[in-house]
């Protein structure tokens, strides 16, 4: 039997203040990974909404944190993994106007009321409104129209390190899928839907350089700055040693071979583009940023391919020495670097810290140490061509939007754990509504419906139409 998408959308216009009140819950209930701050606990309260949507749920357990599975068998001819993630970043950034972990609802321009809290957007918020939508539709008398397997790991934002352990425990249950979903609300602030068809990759590291390895310098702790006259500096080191690493505007990467195995833009790619030269408009993703130009100027098109394509070499953090109010003379005896690399078809994860290492070595800096903080995972594509990806875009039409195809998204997700061998299996993110601000100050995701974006209404109406157009695919 046909699902009838008018009485699932009735009920959840009927009941949207529960709902809200359900994201609520979830953004309050901390589940800062970096922190183990809460992580178990969210972990819990997660396998009971399992359990009230009516899945046969557990924790499996990992080295690390717990992944959340469930199984709801809908006696569907499809099944689609969704997957989710249930940690966040910390809240230590300055700026937040309201207490980041209270789930507190703002009135923000031009959107109407707004959720603002850390995970609300990244990515807590999708997730309850996905299982919003699922209840709404079995609470209109209906089934789902098709099996789920519910999958939400508690380390996403630590480079999803152990999630390969749930593969090895799980890849029977998973080998029964068609398709894997990723619940996101993919309008930008003006509503425009982007759907995106990749990740790149992502590997983390760690410069390190201390007096006692350099045989120069302080050996165990800082000293007084006016030593710098006649005693070395392993920060200034440290500073001669990054300079080697890009240009001097630090946007081209000098590292040996770094862009030899990047083969991008592909023909699918170039397809796309076409289509985007006649669309793309980059000034929600500057308002967004608060950034007035891109690198170099770039405008349109020509920014937006940089951002597909370009893999990167970052600086997260960098400190040494005094960093706290007012003055304290000191040379310090060690700085610490933390970097990551984003990686393009077809960079390897492998590739990179013996490319770093070598280059350091090669400029002179062998005693500068690469630790690895997390081999990461690598890029992962979809086709545009691929069934899922057209149910997807089937919905977005039928509720009156034309989505913006990207080949991929410059952001990290472990997709490639999904898409890769032995499951191969399309990755598609999809909804509607927006959010915005992951891992800065007022994160936030809209609530309210007649601004230029959907609500959390809107969203969850997307997901019961993908999940129904789920159900129709055809090989």
């Amino acid at each position: 039997m046909d699902l009838d998408r008018r009485k699932v959308f009735a009920y959840i216009d009927q009941h949207i203040p529960e709902h809200t009140s359900k994201l609520q819950e979830l953004v309050r209930q901390p589940s800062i990974s970096p922190e183990n701050k809460g992580v178990r606990e969210c972990a819990g309260l997660l396998l009971r909404y399992y359990k009230e949507l009516g899945c046969v749920s557990s924790l499996v357990e990992t080295s690390g944190n717990p992944v959340v599975f469930g199984k709801y068998d809908a006696g569907a001819d499809r099944t689609i993994v969704v997957y989710l993630m249930y940690d966040t970043m910390p809240v230590d950034e300055p700026g937040w106007t309201v207490d980041p972990l209270a789930g507190s609802i703002r009135e923000m321009a031009p959107f109407g009321r707004c959720l603002v809290a850390r995970g609300a957007y990244n990515t807590k918020g999708e997730l309850r409104a996905f299982l919003n939508a699922c209840e709404s539709i079995r609470a209109t008398g209906q089934e789902l129209p098709v099996n789920l397997l519910l999958v939400a790991e508690g380390e996403e934002e630590l480079g999803s390190r152990h999630l390969p352990e749930f593969f090895a425990k799980k890849q029977k249950d998973l080998a029964e899928a068609d398709a894997v979903f990723f619940p996101f609300c993919g309008q930008d602030r003006n509503g425009k839907v982007l759907l995106f068809l990749g990740v790149k990759g992502i590997v983390f590291f760690e410069l390190e350089l201390d007096g006692a390895s350099w045989g120069r310098g302080p050996r165990e702790f800082g000293v007084h700055g006016s030593n710098k006259a006649w005693v070395d500096s392993p920060a200034w080191r440290m500073v001669q040693a990054l300079a080697t690493m890009t240009s001097p505007d630090g946007n081209r990467v000098l590292v040996k071979d770094f862009y030899k195995n990047a083969k991008v833009p592909t023909d699918e790619d170039r397809e796309l583009l076409q289509r985007l030269e006649k669309t793309f408009d980059e000034s929600p993703q500057k308002t967004e940023m608060r950034v007035d130009r891109f690198i170099g100027d770039a405008k349109g098109i020509d920014a937006f391919k940089k951002y597909l394509f370009d893999p990167t070499l970052n600086i997260d953090g960098l400190w040494s020495g005094y960093t706290g109010p007012e003055t304290k003379t000191l040379l310090p005896h060690k700085m610490t670097v933390k970097m990551d690399v984003r990686l393009v078809p077809n960079m390897t994860t492998a590739e990179i810290i013996p490319m770093v290492r070598r280059h350091l070595d090669e400029h002179g800096f062998k005693e500068v140490k690469v630790n690895l903080l997390e081999a990461g995972y690598s890029w992962a594509r979809t086709s545009y061509k691929e069934p899922a990806v057209k149910a997807v875009v089937k919905s977005y039409t039928e509720m009156g939007k034309e989505p913006e195809i990207w080949p991929t998204l410059a952001g990290s997700a472990p997709f490639t754990m999904f898409s890769q061998e032995p499951l191969k299996l399309p990755v598609i993110p999809g909804g509607l509504g927006h959010g915005a601000l992951p891992h800065s100050p007022n994160e936030y995701i809209v609530l309210d419906e007649g601004g230029p974006t959907g609500g959390l209404a809107t969203m969850e109406k997307s997901y019961v139409a993908i999940l129904d157009n789920f159900g129709k695919m055809r090989p």
